[in-house]
């Protein structure tokens, strides 16, 4: 047996910026229920060309769940290529090797990494843009909003979650989620769209102030759903605050195999088509941050295929940038991720490694991200935990390995001490990775990610640069993450 019965999810909702930015024929065999998004570029911006920059962040994301979506992308779905493999490939790319290290740390974590993009400074872990004595350091989006630029962020995660936030506010703890809101309410950015709609509504921020009101009453559109991302008009002269879920952005697997969510929450590619037509009105140029935040939280959990799906909504949305930057020469783009995260690697599997492949095409019939997943499997019998399982995954497990599920939802479950977090979404991920040869050949044949950790890691990462003069910018091979500030004010004559 392989462990694997033949089946496929049901119910999927998918967008046009699927179809247009894979050309995926494939991928609706895969998604049945295409629902067409009615945002686009919008073609009358064509004869706009302003200056600015698209800073394009796969959090948490290493080279490993790269390959990994670029596997899926070409092998699975019958794609040419990824849109960031092809970007590596075009000789107009500058691609240099980053280090990600903070000022208290080798592991550094999401806030001080923005923050040294941001501002070009090292700062310690937990903190944005300021140093551990509180001062406060300049970001690049300060810069430029006094020169007139348009600024603007978008993101999966909550807005004022920790990479977006490093752009604007100074505060030492990112966890002050409730303050950062504010400070977005008054630095105004042009566009902020994600996640985060808690910090802003008065029934849940602890000093039940109105956010929403007070960001009307500062001349924001405010939009709460797709529908209303949808139907958004970026003519209009006022700035836009969207946020599509109270906490987080459901994970792209969740977004497109369930209605519901695909209906009320929009694509990163569609927040950032909006985005793009908001900030090309300003002549005078823009910068635009976009975060596909969630790759690093299914890392964490180590969800490979939720990590692989985030993966590919990032790079569908660096698709929908590219087509974007066809008709607007004058842009710089910049693609990298922050740090790595759990050690993430796509292992050998079967004898001399010829099996590796067909076990990463594995993960494609998987329904749902371990977020989905998990809570279902809690107070379950040994029966009804493998029936959730087979029911998402489509993957059927033994008794055995259904009774290390249920023994590490237990209270106080630790098998072994250290940094390794046995809660059910890790032990759920070695589930799913496992395989079996014995004499005969294949016993269970699953797929194929490991992890090392639930825990960022400190491994370099790739940084991407591409478009209006990307090689007259002095990019070594090797940079340290802080070079990103000093590239980006070259880039606007900054001198700083």
């Amino acid at each position: 047996m392989d462990g694997q019965k033949n089946s496929s999810p049901k119910g999927g909702v998918s967008r046009r910026d699927v179809l247009k930015t894979l050309g995926m024929g494939a991928f609706m065999a895969v998604l049945p229920g295409v629902s067409e998004s009615k945002v686009d570029l919008d073609h009358g911006m064509a004869g706009r060309k302003p200056q600015g920059i698209i800073f394009l962040v796969g959090d948490g994301m290493p080279l490993g769940v790269i390959r990994a979506m670029h596997e899926i992308s070409t092998q699975g779905l019958g794609n040419a290529d990824s849109h960031i493999y092809s970007l590596m490939k075009d000789g107009r790319t500058v691609a240099s090797c980053m280090g990600t290290k903070s000022l208290s740390s080798i592991v550094t974590d999401s806030a001080p990494a923005s923050a040294a993009w941001s501002t070009g400074a090292h700062t310690a872990n937990g903190m944005l843009a300021a140093l551990p004595d509180g001062t406060p350091l300049k970001t690049i989006m300060e810069l430029l909003k006094k020169k007139g630029l348009s600024t603007g962020l978008v993101t999966t995660t909550r807005i004022t979650h920790a990479t977006p936030a490093a752009w604007v506010s100074h505060n030492i703890n990112r966890d002050a989620e409730d303050a950062i809101a504010v400070d977005y309410l008054d630095f105004a950015p042009d566009v902020l769209l994600g996640g985060g709609l808690k910090h802003f509504d008065p029934a849940k921020r602890a000093d039940h102030r109105d956010l929403f009101t007070e960001f009307s009453a500062a001349g924001y559109d405010i939009l709460r759903n797709r529908p209303d991302l949808e139907g958004y008009v970026s003519a209009s002269d006022k700035k836009v605050l969207g946020l599509f879920n109270s906490s987080h952005m459901s994970y792209y697997v969740d977004r497109i195999n369930d209605p519901v969510l695909g209906n009320a929450e929009p694509s990163l590619a569609e927040m950032t088509t909006v985005a793009l037509n908001k900030l090309t009105r300003n002549m005078k140029g823009f910068i635009l941050q976009v975060e596909a935040g969630r790759i690093d939280h299914a890392s964490h959990a180590n969800d490979a295929w939720g990590a692989i799906m985030d993966t590919m909504e990032m790079d569908m949305t660096l698709g929908v940038i590219m087509k974007y930057m066809k008709w607007n020469p004058n842009m710089l783009l910049i693609v990298t991720s922050d740090h790595g995260n759990s050690g993430w690697g796509v292992n050998g599997t079967g004898p001399g490694y010829n099996d590796a492949t067909i076990a990463l095409q594995k993960y494609r019939p998987i329904k749902a991200s371990f977020e989905v997943i998990a809570p279902k499997l809690k107070n379950k019998t040994l029966a009804e935990i493998k029936d959730v399982v087979e029911n998402y995954t489509t993957f059927a497990i033994t008794d055995a390995e259904a009774q290390i599920i249920y023994d590490s939802l237990q209270l106080g479950y630790k098998p072994y001490p250290g940094d390794f977090n046995y809660l059910a979404e890790t032990v759920l991920g070695k589930v799913l990775a496992h395989s079996e040869y014995g004499p005969a050949g294949a016993e269970i044949r699953r797929c194929n990610v490991g992890f090392t950790s639930n825990n960022h890691t400190a491994e370099d990462q790739i940084a991407l640069i591409h478009g209006n003069r990307a090689h007259q910018l002095g990019v070594p091979a090797f940079i340290d993450n802080t070079a990103l500030f000093k590239v980006m004010c070259k880039f606007f004559g900054i001198e700083f």
